[in-house]
């Protein structure tokens, strides 16, 4: 009797600790041009970040704690309205829309540790 409640209550106490949530934002550059991302919000500084073709970089990645994964309400993969990314190319005007949620491709894996991973891919059609 004893095994069985020192097993139940190492079973209670490992699905009863706090998981880590993380939301990523990955921008793809399957372009032919190079270009530069002005991004007032990106961690620690706002920053430009230069994007050559085939390249890709995480602009956001947060974390948090919680039990129930079920239950989190994920944020949608377009970027808050305060943020600003402006697209800086000589030659071309950017015409891509980082705030429209369908641009974005979300993929969400783990069970009580989870990932969810939101990718905006810019290609050649995205340039005027």
């Amino acid at each position: 009797m004893k095994k069985l409640l020192l097993v139940l209550i190492s079973f209670l106490t490992l699905y009863s600790c706090e998981t880590t949530h993380t939301t990523r934002k990955l921008i793809v550059n399957n372009s032919s041009h190079t270009f530069q991302l002005d991004y007032n919000n990106y961690w620690p500084t706002d920053s430009i970040l230069t994007f050559y073709p085939e390249d890709y970089k995480y602009i956001v990645e947060t974390q948090k704690l919680g039990n129930h994964p079920k239950e989190l309400p994920y944020p949608p993969c377009s970027m808050h309205s305060d943020d600003t990314l402006t697209v800086l190319i000589d030659d071309y005007t950017f015409i891509g829309n980082f705030k429209d949620e369908y641009r974005w491709d979300e993929n969400t894996s783990g069970k009580r540790a989870t990932i969810q991973q939101c990718t905006f891919i810019i290609t050649d059609n995205d340039f005027q």
